[in-house]
């Protein structure tokens, strides 16, 4: 009898330690989440300083970090070039009055009714990909389009 006394002891014992160690590990895991929010936090209010810093010195050449700061205009200006060319292959202009995204050769938006002056100022050789009926991308050298069949260049 004393072994199978021994035996349920130690089962005992060591279910205890393996509870343990689970709420230990839970306790853990808690801990360390909350040590990612908090690392969270302080990352993103280091950004707001940075942009608010970088909003108000970006004007100063004389600024000790005015090469990061031109940095950051050069990537924004190339973020806009690269959003406009995603626009000019979607077809799409934007309302400079309440900045809708519309169709591009629209000549009122959608939205709020504003005449878009844009989509008579568009070079040619911008709108030349573009079907004039239903704002479709068309391929290179296409006569018709093949989204809606019409006749490119009328």
């Amino acid at each position: 009898m004393a072994f199978f006394d021994k035996l349920g002891e130690t089962l005992s014992n060591k279910s205890k330690e393996v509870a343990q160690k689970a709420k230990d590990f839970t306790e853990i895991n808690s801990l360390n989440g909350q040590i990612s929010s908090q690392e969270e936090l302080i990352k993103n209010t280091y950004l707001q300083i940075g942009k608010a810093y970088f909003d108000s010195h970006k004007g100063d050449a004389s600024d000790p970090f005015h090469q990061q700061i031109n940095v950051i205009l050069g990537a924004e200006q190339k973020i806009s070039e690269l959003r406009e060319s995603i626009r000019l292959i979607k077809g799409i202009a934007i309302c400079e009055k309440c900045g809708a995204e519309v169709p591009a050769g629209s000549a009122f938006c959608a939205s709020c009714g504003a005449k878009i002056e844009s989509a008579v100022s568009q070079p040619s050789q911008q709108t030349a990909n573009i079907c004039s009926n239903c704002g479709a991308v068309l391929a290179e050298g296409a006569q018709f389009c093949v989204s809606c069949g019409h006749k490119v260049g009328e």
